[in-house]
């Protein structure tokens, strides 16, 4: 029985540095999510910056992983590419600003505006010399460093009202089918 108030006092000795061992890897698997996190923010920041902006579309290849789906079902980053080429051709000068970037785990979350001036002609629309701004919001998911699927909204209302496809209030359309019913 005399050795039981030395291991209770060796216990008690030792508490402290157990508990802060444990709070310290804790610390360090809050810290490898983070930098994680960072990273990926990172990768989707350099696909606008660097990819996007730059017209440094080759690093899609990096960035994006081959697992990729592109929204007309092709591969890898030629598949996160080509949709925008129409706009590149018809925005020459067009610029995303990444105005928000959040992450959390393996998926960021990005909210972009972007300007330019359309020079030549988008679908069927001859070249306006228009300055037109707009603005969408997406989320990636990145793996390894990769970008591995990508969820995309733009305001494509906004931007067929900037183009002058369609009327400011669009109300006006419905206005037009409900006095041809009469």
């Amino acid at each position: 029985m005399r050795s039981l108030p030395k291991v209770y006092l060796l216990s008690l000795l030792m508490a402290p540095g157990i508990l802060h061992a444990q709070s310290t890897t804790n610390s360090n698997k809050k810290e490898i999510v983070m930098n994680t996190t960072q990273q990926n923010k990172e990768v989707v920041r350099q696909l606008f910056e660097q990819g996007l902006n730059k017209r440094n579309l080759d690093l899609a290849k990096e960035l994006v992983s081959d697992e990729f789906t592109g929204v007309q079902g092709k591969k890898g980053g030629a598949a996160f590419v080509e949709p925008v080429l129409p706009l590149i051709k018809a925005f020459p000068d067009i610029q995303w600003n990444v105005v928000d970037l959040i992450g959390e785990g393996d998926k960021v979350v990005f909210h972009w505006k972007w300007q330019g001036t359309q020079s030549d002609t988008w679908i069927t629309l001859p070249a306006s010399g228009k300055t037109i701004t707009n603005e969408g919001m997406g989320i990636m998911t990145v793996k390894e460093g990769k970008v591995i699927s990508a969820q995309v909204l733009t305001d494509r209302l906004g931007f067929l009202q900037a183009m002058e496809v369609l009327p400011a209030d669009v109300n006006v359309l419905y206005n037009r089918k409900a006095q041809m019913q009469h």
